[in-house]
């Protein structure tokens, strides 16, 4: 018999897991079973495919290559399934659908407001569940189907496998301060002065900070003295406040602070541009509410 008709969802789970944590006696200590029991049920899984799933060593275990690959199903169908129980319950609530976006700190204020405000004109009952985090954590959450939509800055070589990607707009970076300090109101800043203190920067792993790294590369300058590694737009702006601290920020949301008094953006050129765009699933070209969101950033940018 085909195996897939008799693997469960806890079997599902329970795999995620063991590629996660790469320990057995961890993951038997959470089931609460025992250790023997799990390897047995992981034996039979791996007969049941007859693949090996897991290579078995003295540090613990690491997935194979087949592993990997049904671990990325597993958390597909986790996800999906999880996305039909919160969409019933809406449902059995009075809303007329779900959509789930995914959106990076740098892009919510000034990219996300419009377009929701055109989407809620046409779907005033669809209940729109916005998550706000870094492009390495809602990427994978994306692949495995927790999103329908992902908005933000944006590296298209850098996505994962079954992601469409578009491009809504490039920008330039530059620099930001608060109202008090020494170099704001300035004419004229040159690097030597922005390097003279400390710096807001955001994750390595950021495609901020990646643009931000090869600006430095351009002008010839090294890492600046970072005092603070935050992604959070939040708290960057109150950090900024009565501080000496220099951030880099995008154009556009360096533009919707500087309206508002909050921030001062400093008067050095940048030759460095990002992307901002958004990823999809194939999943959502089917949905209407999708497509037609993805329609209203388009109509935003």
């Amino acid at each position: 018999m085909d195996w897939t008709h008799r693997i469960r969802l806890r079997h599902l789970a329970i795999l995620v897991r063991l590629c996660e944590s790469r320990n057995l006696s961890q993951v038997a200590s959470e089931l609460n079973i025992t250790q023997p029991a799990l390897s047995k049920w992981l034996r039979s899984l791996e007969e049941d495919i007859g693949l090996p799933l897991f290579e078995r060593h003295a540090r613990g275990i690491e997935p194979t290559l087949y592993g990997l690959e049904l671990r990325t199903h597993a958390r597909e169908i986790l996800g999906k399934l999880g996305r039909a129980q919160d969409t019933m319950a809406q449902l059995a609530h009075g809303a007329t659908g779900t959509l789930a976006v995914g959106v990076t700190p740098n892009i919510a204020p000034v990219l996300l407001p419009p377009g929701i405000r055109r989407f809620r004109e046409r779907y005033p009952k669809v209940l729109l569940r916005l998550a706000e985090n870094t492009l390495d954590h809602l990427l994978p959450l994306m692949q495995e189907g927790s999103y329908d939509v992902l908005v933000g800055r944006l590296e298209q070589h850098s996505l994962p496998r079954n992601l469409h990607y578009e491009e809504l707009y490039d920008e330039p970076i530059c620099l930001a301060v608060g109202g008090s300090h020494p170099l704001a109101g300035k004419r004229s800043v040159t690097w030597r002065d922005v390097q003279a203190h400390p710096w807001i920067v955001p994750g390595p792993s950021t495609p901020m900070r990646m643009r931000m790294d090869y600006e430095l590369a351009l002008a010839g300058q090294p890492a600046p003295w970072q005092q603070v590694e935050s992604s959070s737009v939040l708290v960057n702006l109150s950090l900024l406040a009565d501080s000496d601290l220099v951030m880099p920020i995008s154009e556009r949301l360096a533009r919707h602070f500087a309206r508002q008094n909050m921030i001062r953006v400093l008067p050095l050129a940048m030759r460095s541009r990002g992307i901002t765009g958004m990823v999809w699933r194939d999943a959502a070209l089917a949905s209407e509410h999708a497509a037609y969101f993805m329609e209203c950033l388009r109509l935003s940018r």
